[in-house]
């Protein structure tokens, strides 16, 4: 299903100390962007978090957010090392004796030793806490395609009513250029006989020959049925599954080509108002198709 790059979500999970809230937004952009908040603690997941909406999302800025509402303390984990206290303990009063010195061992010189505070290392961290980090992303995740997938039916909708208006404007050019080269025929001749005052032979071969230029010069056939080709084609890709933003933009630009060409090929005003109405609306079209993903 078509899908706006436009959206909000929010899922939450409970965790060992508290609770896990996850919150994403993403608007349009060219490319995929993952730009994330996390505290400290949560950098280890990232990558993790990014893959993960990946999976969901092709295109967009896209900005998370995590909070944890008691988190784990910012600073390291600091373990003390008592066994090995005790044997700078005791080789310290060793070396007090062998040096027969009066000084006391005291605190202060026993845990300025190498090794005796130290940081602890919390076995497998990353595997306790992803599980509830990746519940939350998910509910979020769900949430947010959701509202994207609502956007882009109305995308679609609207996508669609702005189609059937060009193919109206387009029936409306194709009966009035059936008519301008029998309009053109008949101001030739008149213009013809208003400037002669009638005094003038008027030689068929010549007219049919003139009438017959313009209507080479203004037919737009061609670009016509191009027109229709690509408008199919548009109306198909808004019911593809993949990622067709780029696709349908591509396709807008060519109608926008073949439609400019219909108007520098007539002189004929009716044509040129239709021309310039269907431009308007490929204007929105391509307006709308910038938030597709």
């Amino acid at each position: 299903m078509l899908k706006s790059m436009t959206g909000f979500g929010r899922g939450e999970a409970s965790a060992p100390g508290g609770k896990i809230q996850i919150e994403i937004r993403t608007v349009n952009h060219r490319f995929f962007e993952v730009s994330s908040r996390l505290p400290e603690n949560f950098l280890m997941f990232e990558d993790k978090i990014r893959a993960e909406v990946a999976k969901r999302a092709k295109r967009g800025k896209i900005n998370l957010s995590l909070t944890y509402d008691n988190p784990r303390k910012s600073g390291p984990n600091l373990a003390i090392n008592k066994d090995l206290a005790k044997n700078y303990k005791k080789l310290l009063l060793s070396l007090k004796d062998s040096l027969k010195l009066k000084d006391e061992i005291n605190f202060s010189q026993i845990i300025s030793m190498p090794g005796v505070i130290g940081v602890k290392e919390e076995a497998k961290e990353e595997e306790k806490i992803w599980p509830y980090v990746k519940s939350a992303l998910n509910k979020a995740l769900v949430s947010l395609l959701k509202m994207r997938e609502k956007e882009g039916k109305s995308l679609v909708a609207d996508a669609l009513k702005r189609k059937n208006l060009i193919l109206k404007n387009l029936s409306a050019i194709e009966h009035r250029s059936r008519l301008s080269a029998k309009e053109y025929r008949v101001k030739l001749l008149k213009k013809i006989k208003e400037l002669s005052s009638g005094k003038i032979s008027l030689d068929k071969g010549r007219i049919e020959l003139e009438v017959a230029l313009f209507a080479k010069n203004s037919d737009i056939t061609e670009e016509v049925t191009r027109i229709k080709a690509h408008l199919k084609s548009f109306a198909e890709a808004l019911y593809q599954n993949d990622e067709v933003g780029r696709k349908l933009d591509f396709i807008a630009q060519e109608l926008h080509r073949e439609i400019n060409t219909v108007g520098q090929k007539t002189n004929d005003y009716k044509i040129s108002q239709s021309a310039i109405a269907i431009k308007g609306e490929i204007e929105k079209i391509r307006e709308q198709i910038q938030n597709i993903e």
